[in-house]
Order: structure tokens, then C-alpha cells, then sequence
């Protein structure tokens, strides 16, 4: 047998391997699984253990991590023990990821009471940022759908109480965003218009005034609180519950884009929760939207697999004496895999039982007291109704289940462990996510204020050696006063350009390549003549197939844009650092330390290059991790508002490919400005970080540079105040250490155990 060692750290995603006690050798394929997160490769690995002992698979593992990391590599032993393999794993278990976040915080308290930390944090925007999100606790489900699968019915089953309209033709025109707060007793709303701004508040809100807003053609975003039953309070994290329109059901066209751009987000992977209708599967919708799933959860590894999770609704409907469950579900994945999903996870579910159980009976109209009375009965009498037995759920996910204190009843609707897989993927991505960035953080800012110590605690000098120094300050006066001219520069850019990153070019290529193909492919299908109805039928659905390419294009354009953004920014900080080692450059006395310690806190000045609230001309809405422009970049598919009955009527058969040839010149015009616009945006978005960078050096870096130098100058001069700062840079350096020790003990992978 074969002993096996991981320790896999998802904090700071570093793995560890030992095989039979010893290191992997340098090129083994497990060396570059050092460096990745856990759910990239745990999929591999026991193939790529048997290759590495030439057939050899008997394994015996022992993994020490966080349970849910653990969980997928049990999953992973038990693929490769029925594909032959003789697998036996054991965990040693370590602390959870919310204890260290809660940790965290209490680490982040510490360091903003340490002014120049707070002074550290408060000057640098990114760092905000980033500490911002991390410490964010709202966690987005989106609930998407396409016609009567009875999402409005999940989501009012899992507030316990009707909130949402519900009905068999399409009710969802607006997006909803419901927050979990248990605090109040209430559920509080707020409607926002198209501009952004909020126009309505209510105190106590109702099925109604939810329908009403529903309704109103300018309503943007419905932003409610309430107590959310179906989850139990957790410290760091707060659900937040988003109903989202289908693709062709809202009243807006950017509304539907936006629930695309959910699915879409492969930069924040958030959770979606896909409700099918049991007995009417096969729509149109569905065809475009598993699509784009399939696309998303292509992307990358298990983490874009698990961020789906397909909730099989109504299967209350089913006769298990005339139906076979089991063939039901069967049928229900085959359907997911002929449209491009790989072993999807399926959760059969009635939400409507679930509904029922949770609304207080006083609650209930005649026809619910029915329904409540049929489904209690077929769900106890009929174990094959028992839907949890359907569900592929982790051992963890079945104690959280066992632990809710549900009803039989309630555990056989299936509901419950939807929502014990919610915790899960927070426990598995969302927090170790979280707190990986309060490492990194944190980390910085350790990094920055040891610097700055570092730097003054070398002035310990003797006089000799502090008159090099001051020399060497005149010398970086002068060397700057010839430095950087933005006027120069700026020149240059309009005279030059400034070109955008490779990775941006690349991928405005590839989309343009993606589109003419999309585009060529609809255009097949307008071959030979055919009768007038089938023409107008395959007119309308090229027409619904390019209106939703459309709204997918404009979201993978608007994820270009985002990475753009972050590639001229790292752009431009190393033309930043390559200026403050040309600057140094010239130096006869680099070998004195406090130079290189000069040089590392002008480095470390914060270029504070994100685009601000001020920079953007259009107004913002938050829905959920992403914001929502109110004023698009892009015009919206313009083509179907044309008359086009004329070219049906009167005809016993339609050339298809003349029908083409008078549209495709307006096809291609509508996605040539589209692709224009995009390619605007991008460049204007890299002008406007050009021009933050072109500030900072005309305005803010003399201002920061000089101020060093100056502290530094005052030191040389002073001796007292350079013996204050001296001790001052000690006890800093002391605590830096002592700070840096509880952090990095945050995230040792060390075995707990229980008491």
C-alpha cells in the first residue's frame, strides 16, 4: 500500500505533498498542484497516483485541511474505488474557516488601533477595498428560472410566508433582492427607478405592493429585509436572496441581461440556484440559458460545477404508482447533459410543500388547505416521495440536515437540503475566500509598515556615515527635480498611444472570432424554400437566438472591460516601480541600507488607481455582488421592431435565404456597434486610469516624495529626534513581529480536536 500525505492550506492555497514519506520529485505532476486550489485538481488525482506508481492503485490518504476540502477528496475516493482502485482516506481535522475569519476581525481591530497601521489603511483605496469585501457578509443566491418552474414559490418557501407573486405564466418583469436580517419582525422595502435613486419605502411589506411594483415599467431594483426562516443566523455571513427574470419574461431587456451576467461571472462564481420544472422540460428559454451554463461551468474546475446547483421543482405532480421517480430524475439529467452539463448536481424538491408547511395554517386560502391535505398524504404514506433519498448530499450536508429539526414531512419536500448545500458552498469558497483577503491584506500592510521601521531603524549610524547619507538625499533632490515630466509623458501617450494589454487585445479578437461564427451559424439555417409558416417560425427563433447572443456578448464585453482594468493598473504600477529604480539608478552609495529602505517606502506609496463613484457619469445600483449600470455603453438589439407581416402573407412558399440576404446587412450593423462601443468603453476606461496615474505623478508624488526625504533629512539632523524615532522604530518593529506571528497563526493548517 501506498501512504499518501496532503496537507492542503485554502487560506493561503498552498498544498503539501509526502509520498511513502518522502517529497514528490522535482516534475512530478503533483509539484504543480502546489500552488492551486484544492477543487482544480482533486478531480485528478487518483489517476495521476496510479500513473505515478506505473498502475499501482492502492492508496491510503491522509489529508489534513478543512472538512469541506476533505469532503471532495472522499468524494474522489470513492470515483476511483469504483473505477477499481483500492482508496482507503483519513482526516485530521483543523479549524474551521469561520472561527479564522472571526479571528480576523479581531486581528483587524487590533491593527487600526495602531495609528500608523490605521494612517497605512486609510491612504491606500485598494487596501480599503479589499478589506471592505472581505469583511462584506451579505452572501448572493440568485434564483434563476425560466417559465412556471415555481421559483417565486422556492423563494416563498424559504421566507415562510408569501412575498413574492406567484403563477403559472411569467410574474418576474423586476429584479428582487431579499436580505436576511432577524432582527425585525417585518419585511422592509425599498423600490429603486431607472436613475438609481430610491422612490418608494415600506415599512411592512405585502404580496401586493410587491405586485404592484412590480408592474411599474420604471422600476429598476426591489430591495427588501426580513427574516429569513429557512436559515439559521450566522456571525460572518448574511444570506441575500435574489430573484432574477428569465431571459424573455421581463418588461426590460437589461433586466434579463442582467440575470445572464450571473451566470456569466466566472470572476465571482456566485451561487445559483436553477429551478426546472419536472413535467415541462424542453423550452426555448431553457435551451439559451443551460447553454450558458454549460459555457460558465466549463470554465473552470469543481468550483464552477458546484456554483450550480439544479432544483427540480413540482415533483408533488408525479404518481409515484403510475411514474418512476428514479426514471424521472434519470430523464431530467439526460436533458442537462444533451445540452452541454457534465454530472450536474440535481436536488429534487416540492417547494410548494414546503411552502405549505412553513406558512402558518391561518395563512392558507381553501385551495392551499387542499393542496396541504393531498401532498401530506402522498409525501408520508409513499417512501419512494421521500425526496432526500434522490439528493447526492455530503455526510456534512446530511448532519446539517438531521440538525434543523425539521419535520419528516418538511426533510421529504427536499427544501431543507438545498439549503444545507447553500452553507456549504459558503463554508467551501465563500469564507476561505474571504478570509485569504484580510491575509492579504494585512499582510501588505505588515509589509509596508516594516519597511518604514526598517528604514528608520537604519539611521543607527555614525556621523560619518549619516553625512553619506544626507549627500546621497541632495543627490535624489536633484535626480528627482530632472525625473518624471508628466507634461512629457502625456505627450507621448497622444503622440504615441498607449497601447491596451495583450490579454485585452486577445480576447477582443476572440470574441469578434466567437461572434462571426454565432452569426454564420444562425445564417445556415436560411437555406432552400419553405412554406410561410415555417419561415416565420425560423425567422422568430434566429431572431430569439441572436437577442440572447446579443445580451451574452455585451456581459463577456463587460467582463473584458473589468479585466482590462486590472491589466492596465499593473501596467502602470510596474512603469511606477521602473521609475523609482531609474530614479535610485544612479546612485554612488546603493550599498548604504537606508537607500534601499528609501527606495522601498517610495515604492510602496499607494498609486490609488481604482476608478471612484466621481470618475463614473452614470448613476450605480448594487444587485447583489455586482453593480447594475442605469445608463448602458451599448444600444439594445434593435431588430424584430420592424412590420414584418407583409413578408409572410400571400405566399405559398419563402426563399429562406433571400429572407436572410435582406436582414443580415442589419444583423451584422447591430453587432459591428456593438463590438465599436465595446472597444470605446475599453480604450476610454484605460485613458481615464492613464489619467489618474498622470495626476498622481504630476500632483501627489512630489507631495509624498519629499515628505520622506524631509522626515528622513530631520533625522539626519536632529539627534534627539532621530533617537525618539529610533526607539519609536524598534517598539514598531517589535509589535509588526508579534502582529504578524497571531496572523500567520490564523491560517497554520495545525490538527484540532474535539472535546
Amino acid at each position: 500500500m501506498n501512504h499518501i500525505e496532503i496537507t492542503h492550506n485554502p487560506f493561503i492555497v498552498e498544498t503539501q505533498f509526502v509520498i511513502n514519506g518522502q517529497p514528490p520529485a522535482e516534475g512530478c505532476k503533483l509539484t504543480s498542484y502546489k500552488e492551486s486550489r484544492l477543487q482544480l485538481w482533486i478531480e485528478k488525482l487518483f489517476d495521476e497516483l496510479a500513473r505515478l506508481f506505473n498502475g499501482d492503485d492502492n492508496f491510503h490518504v491522509t489529508f489534513t485541511g478543512v472538512e469541506s476540502d476533505f469532503l471532495d477528496l472522499q468524494a474522489a475516493a470513492e470515483a476511483a474505488v469504483e473505477s477499481g482502485m483500492q482508496v482507503a482516506v483519513e482526516w485530521v481535522k483543523t479549524e474551521p474557516a469561520d472561527t479564522r475569519l472571526e479571528k480576523m476581525r479581531f486581528l483587524m481591530d487590533e491593527a487600526r488601533s495602531h495609528p500608523k497601521f490605521e494612517a497605512c489603511i486609510s491612504q491606500n483605496r485598494e487596501m480599503q477595498k479589499s478589506l471592505g469585501e472581505a469583511f462584506d457578509s451579505d452572501f448572493d443566491v440568485h434564483v434563476v428560472a425560466t417559465m412556471s418552474a415555481g421559483k417565486s414559490t422556492l423563494i416563498n418557501a424559504m421566507l415562510g410566508r408569501d412575498l413574492l407573486p406567484a403563477a403559472n405564466e411569467a410574474t418576474t418583469a423586476t429584479i428582487t433582492r431579499i436580505a436576511d436580517d432577524k432582527t425585525i419582525s417585518t419585511f422592509r422595502g425599498t423600490r429603486f427607478d431607472k436613475e438609481g435613486d430610491a422612490v418608494a419605502f415600506l415599512e411592512d411589506m405585502d404580496l401586493k405592493t410587491v405586485e404592484e411594483w412590480n408592474r411599474l415599467d420604471d422600476t429598476l431594483l426591489i430591495d427588501i429585509e426580513g427574516d429569513i426562516r429557512a436559515v439559521q443566523k450566522r456571525d460572518n455571513v448574511r444570506l441575500v436572496l435574489t430573484d432574477t427574470p428569465g431571459p424573455n419574461n421581463s418588461q426590460d431587456e437589461e433586466h434579463a441581461r442582467v440575470t445572464m451576467s450571473f451566470i456569466q461571472d466566472s470572476k465571482r462564481n456566485p451561487l445559483i440556484l436553477y429551478v426546472l420544472n419536472a413535467s415541462q422540460l424542453r423550452t426555448n428559454d431553457d435551451k439559451h440559458l443551460l447553454g450558458l451554463v454549460a459555457e460558465a461551468m466549463r470554465k473552470g474546475g469543481k468550483q464552477s460545477k458546484d456554483r450550480f446547483i439544479f432544483v427540480i421543482n413540482k415533483m408533488d405532480v408525479f404518481d409515484p404508482e403510475k411514474e418512476n421517480l428514479p426514471s424521472t430524475l434519470s430523464r431530467v439529467e439526460k436533458y442537462l447533459t444533451d445540452n452541454g452539463i457534465q454530472n450536474p448536481l440535481i436536488y429534487p424538491i416540492s417547494a410548494n410543500l414546503a411552502r405549505l408547511i412553513r406558512t402558518p395554517s391561518d395563512r392558507h386560502s381553501r385551495n392551499d388547505r387542499r393542496e396541504y391535505i393531498r401532498m401530506a398524504d402522498l409525501f408520508s404514506e409513499e417512501p419512494s416521495m421521500n425526496l432526500l433519498q434522490y439528493m447526492p448530499i455530503t455526510s456534512r450536508v446530511s448532519r446539517a440536515v438531521k440538525g434543523k429539526g425539521c419535520s419528516p414531512l418538511m426533510l421529504s419536500s427536499g427544501l431543507p437540503a438545498v439549503e444545507a448545500m447553500i452553507d456549504e458552498y459558503i463554508d467551501k469558497y465563500n469564507l476561505p475566500h474571504r478570509v485569504q483577503r484580510v491575509y492579504d491584506a494585512l499582510s501588505r500592510t505588515i509589509e509596508v509598515g516594516l519597511n518604514e521601521a526598517s528604514l528608520v531603524a537604519q539611521l543607527e549610524q555614525g556621523e560619518e556615515e549619516l553625512a553619506r547619507i544626507d549627500d546621497e538625499l541632495q543627490i535624489l533632490h536633484a535626480r528627482r527635480n530632472k525625473g518624471f515630466d508628466a507634461a512629457a509623458y502625456k505627450d507621448k501617450v497622444e503622440r504615441e498611444g498607449k497601447v491596451l494589454p495583450e490579454s485585452t487585445e486577445q480576447a477582443l479578437v476572440e470574441l469578434q472570432r466567437q461572434n462571426d461564427e454565432f452569426i454564420r451559424k444562425v445564417a445556415a439555417a436560411f437555406t432552400g424554400s419553405t412554406t410561410p409558416e415555417v419561415a416565420k417560425h425560423t425567422t422568430s427563433e434566429a431572431e430569439k437566438d441572436l437577442r440572447f447572443h446579443f445580451k451574452s456578448l455585451v456581459n463577456k464585453y463587460e467582463s473584458v472591460f473589468e479585466d482590462s482594468q486590472d491589466a492596465i493598473k499593473q501596467d502602470l504600477t510596474a512603469e511606477y516601480r521602473q521609475y523609482v529604480m531609474d530614479l535610485f539608478g544612479g546612485s554612488q552609495n546603493l550599498e548604504l541600507p537606508v537607500l534601499e529602505g528609501i527606495r522601498k517606502s517610495v515604492t510602496d506609496i499607494a498609486l490609488n488607481l481604482n476608478v471612484e463613484d466621481r470618475d463614473i457619469k452614470t448613476e450605480r445600483v448594487k444587485v447583489g455582488m455586482c453593480q447594475v449600470s442605469t445608463s448602458r455603453w451599448y444600444k439594445p438589439w434593435t431588430w424584430g421592431d420592424t412590420e414584418e407581416k407583409g413578408i409572410y402573407e400571400n405566399k405559398t412558399y419563402v426563399d429562406l435565404e433571400e429572407l436572410w440576404n435582406e436582414r443580415q446587412t442589419r444583423i451584422w450593423n447591430e453587432f459591428s456597434k456593438l463590438v465599436k462601443s465595446a472597444r470605446k468603453r475599453i480604450d476610454a476606461g484605460k485613458d481615464t486610469l492613464v489619467d489618474k496615474f498622470l495626476a498622481f505623478m504630476d500632483q501627489e508624488f512630489d507631495e509624498k516624495f519629499n515628505a520622506l526625504l524631509a522626515s528622513i533629512e530631520e533625522k539626519l539632523h536632529d539627534r534627539t529626534a532621530r533617537e525618539q524615532a529610533l526607539q519609536e522604530a524598534k517598539n514598531q518593529q517589535n509589535w509588526i513581529m508579534t502582529f504578524k506571528s497571531k496572523l500567520d497563526a490564523t491560517l497554520a493548517m495545525e490538527p484540532v480536536h474535539d472535546d
